[in-house]
């Protein structure tokens, strides 16, 4: 008999749990770095006036926070490693304006395809007149549901 395939079956649920543990993580720090501000809070305004190509970003997208970590997975043992994240300021382009993005130069008409046949849109860092690093990405909905759901209302007696 051949256990080949529940072994994959359980590394697959094992990168899953890993990477929701992550995320997980990340959400609760942000949260009670939000909850608790400092000196070196970043609010939205704060996040706007960082954002690169400042005033492109906010007439044609979004500033956004990027965080960039890398996640080491060995088989042989199991074990997942995260490295320590990378927080750059960054903007997320609204869909309709992908072509000032291709007019800058910063993505191509193959770019334009491929992201769009994956229903992405595209973010950068760095100054779109010099030479930006552009991604196509995801927007997660389940995020968004998370962190912008009506609070529940306090229960009396508390």
């Amino acid at each position: 008999m051949n256990s080949a395939p529940s072994s994959d079956t359980s590394t697959t649920v094992k990168l899953a749990i890993a990477g929701a543990i992550f995320a997980v993580g990340l959400g609760v720090g942000i949260a009670i770095s939000t909850l608790n501000p400092t000196p070196r809070t970043v609010d939205a305004i704060r996040l706007d006036n960082l954002a690169p190509s400042r005033d492109f970003c906010n007439n044609y997208g979004s500033s956004a926070m990027v965080v960039t970590s890398r996640v080491y997975v060995t088989l042989n043992p199991f074990n997942v490693y995260v490295g320590q994240a990378d927080p750059v300021p960054g903007c997320v382009v609204l869909p309709n304006n992908w072509n000032l993005l291709l007019q800058k130069g910063a993505i191509r008409e193959q770019d334009i395809r491929n992201c769009k046949d994956r229903m992405n849109t595209f973010g950068f860092t760095g100054d779109l007149d010099q030479q930006p690093f552009v991604d196509c990405i995801y927007e997660s909905r389940d995020a968004q549901e998370r962190f912008t759901a009506p609070s529940p209302s306090p229960s009396p007696g508390t």
